[in-house]
């Protein structure tokens, strides 16, 4: 039971570490990831604890010990004992006992060490005591023997320890999946938000420069975008959307287009917020220009980003071509040796 109270003050510790803020790291910044790793570890840690309780392991029998005599047959336990205090050993109790065992392993082992001697006299006792015992239903373990005490001590069972450990191994996992995951998500969504990037700023730019204010620029593109059907959502559309919300909503247009590139967390978004909330405090002089302008560079940085991934597709592809090379080398070359060493 000390290992199981040991892994639950450590996590019920690193739980109240995270919740002060005493324990930052990245890898724990993740709610659901940390959920996950106490749920699994606490629920783990509780069930090998009982079936540490349930095993009776480790149970010391100071004033002797019965055991019961099956009728199927005989059987086999093992216990710890010690003289006095003393450990002696461990001695496997046959119960009943088998006749001629004590014959047998004289017969075969001719020196004995001073344990298995001390051993093999507690067995012969044993079945002494047992003999005058002459009992059909329980096999005894004495608590003395030649005028010493004997402690019998079932030997530990480690079957709960090994869950909780498994369970405290499996919780970091899921952990350090979980945090990967919404990396993995986070990447995703900001490579969307850079590749639909180009193409909202000129659907922008064309609707401002067909006389639209901003804001109907906003609410037109977000009409627009709920009337069609994605299979995923567009995160930057969604943002979009948010942002006409709030400003239904009765949120200031600056603070809603400042909050819309915050959201978003690209450089290119924030841009394009403080250019939207630059036309709202100087007015709208130079915004189309402005906009026209950063949509050239984003279409710029578009086609740079194609080339980029075209490059690391190209990179992937190398290893297959390598293997269908090596098949195609194969079709070739074994024909050719076997008509020449056939």
């Amino acid at each position: 039971m000390e290992v199981h109270m040991i892994l639950l003050v450590l996590t019920l510790g690193a739980a109240a570490a995270w919740k002060t803020g005493l324990l930052h790291m990245e890898i724990l910044d993740n709610k659901k990831g940390r959920r996950l790793f106490l749920g699994v570890a606490l629920a783990g840690n509780f069930l090998g604890a009982l079936a540490t309780l349930g095993s009776g392991s480790g149970t010391v029998y100071s004033n002797g010990h019965r055991l019961v005599k099956s009728q199927d047959g005989d059987y086999e336990e093992k216990f710890l004992v010690s003289v006095d205090g003393e450990k002696a050993g461990s001695i496997y109790v046959e119960v009943p006992e088998k006749e001629g065992r004590e014959e047998n392993e004289t017969e075969a082992s001719e020196e004995l060490s001073e344990e298995e001697t001390e051993s093999r006299k507690l067995r012969e006792a044993l079945a002494l005591y047992n003999e005058e015992k002459d009992d059909p239903d329980y096999y005894y373990l004495p608590a003395e023997w030649e005028g010493k005490h004997l402690d019998w001590k079932s030997p530990g069972d480690y079957s709960g320890t090994l869950l909780a450990s498994l369970s405290m191994f499996a919780a970091l996992v899921l952990l350090v999946k979980q945090v990967q995951e919404e990396q993995e998500a986070r990447k995703k969504r900001a490579e969307q938000l850079l590749m639909d990037y180009p193409g909202l700023i000129m659907k922008f730019t064309l609707l401002v420069q067909a006389g639209m204010t901003v804001r109907k620029a906003f609410q037109k593109i977000a009409l627009d975008y709920r009337r069609k059907s994605y299979k995923q959502n567009r995160y930057a559309y969604e943002e979009i959307l948010a942002a006409c919300r709030e400003m239904d909503g009765g949120v200031s247009e600056a603070e809603a287009y400042r909050r819309f590139g915050e959201r978003c967390g690209q450089i290119k978004y924030k841009t394009f917020s403080v250019l939207l909330i630059q036309n709202l405090q100087k007015g709208s002089r130079r915004m189309a220009e402005l906009l026209e302008k950063e949509s050239m560079e984003a279409w710029d940085e578009r086609k740079r980003k194609a080339r980029v991934l075209g490059e690391a597709a190209a990179t992937k592809l190398l290893f297959p071509m390598m293997m269908m090379l090596a098949v195609v080398m194969a079709i070739i070359m074994v024909p050719a040796f076997l008509s020449i060493y056939g």
